[in-house]
């Protein structure tokens, strides 16, 4: 049974994944990214949006991140420290963060 859900393809649409998080409205897809970072199944996503996508929008928003997600999504979208550290200091608020603790 469980070799059978394995084997199968399950393709996610990325439209209708994006869709639950429009609970205000929003249409901004980066803005729908960023929370469905933030609160999606991580597999679906995955299936539904290319690494090198997630990966544009997380390193631009990592101020959005609490620690354990930045950890999270680095490690599953495979940035390395150097590049991860190049995103932190050009971005003003989580620049901010870091040193204030």
């Amino acid at each position: 049974m469980a070799k059978d859900l394995l084997s199968k393809p399950s393709e996610v649409d990325p439209k209708s994944l994006l869709q639950k998080f429009a609970w205000d409205r929003v249409v901004s897809e980066e803005e729908l990214l960023i929370r469905a970072l933030l609160y999606a199944n991580p597999l679906e996503l995955l299936k539904a949006f290319s690494k090198e996508k997630l990966k544009e929008v997380f390193l631009n928003n990592l101020h959005r991140f609490d620690k354990k997600n930045l950890n999270f999504w680095k490690i599953i979208l495979e940035i390395d420290e150097d590049e991860f550290n190049r995103h932190a200091e050009k971005n003003f608020r989580l620049a901010n963060k870091i040193f204030s603790k």
